[in-house]
């Protein structure tokens, strides 16, 4: 599961390409890499109290928000994903497809939110990554059979679904916690 990481990082059109061919990848990709890259996001966060930048308190409390943000990010992206989008762009991908579309691609934020944390301080360049997002949604049609005609609308919508749905979340969070 780390070579997939690997190549959704380096060569995102391999990755999904070899995600369509391999049924026991496909099956797994959810259990052995995304789940774990999620709960590996919450814990990051305790490096801050490490650090000495924050209580374990607020440790805690930023370590379970990022667990429901991305959580809930995940589960919206893919209620979208299967209703809205499959019918918009005439595609043909299942549920599950659609799931390990989602999973699959929000680890680059999840990565960018462990490297942020992993940091002594807050590096401006890291929180650009998400945006990496934008090519690996693009590189993803081979996967989801999106229809050429479809491509262009395909990438800026889901994009800006897939970067803007944790900022959302995010202030959704911020509201219910003050």
């Amino acid at each position: 599961m780390v070579r997939a990481l690997i190549q959704l990082i380096f060569t995102p059109r391999i990755a999904w390409e070899q995600l369509s061919t391999d049924a026991a990848r496909e099956q797994f990709l959810m259990y052995l890499l995304v789940y774990p890259m999620l709960i590996l996001t919450a814990l990051s966060a305790y490096v801050h109290h490490w650090y000495g930048y924050t209580t374990i308190e607020e440790a805690t409390q930023e370590a379970l928000v990022t667990l429901l943000k991305y959580a809930v990010c995940i589960i919206s992206m893919w209620i979208i994903m299967v209703k809205p989008c499959r019918q918009y762009y005439a595609a043909e991908y299942s549920k599950s497809q659609a799931h390990i579309f989602v999973g699959y691609t929000y680890i680059i934020s999840m990565l960018s939110v462990i490297i942020n944390n992993l940091l002594p301080c807050d590096f401006a360049f890291v929180q650009f990554l998400p945006v990496y997002i934008i090519w690996v949604v693009f590189q993803g049609q081979t996967y989801l059979k999106i229809p050429q005609e479809n491509v262009f609308s395909y990438t800026v919508i889901t994009s800006v679904l897939f970067l803007g749905l944790p900022f959302v979340w995010d202030k959704v969070f911020d509201f219910i916690i003050q």
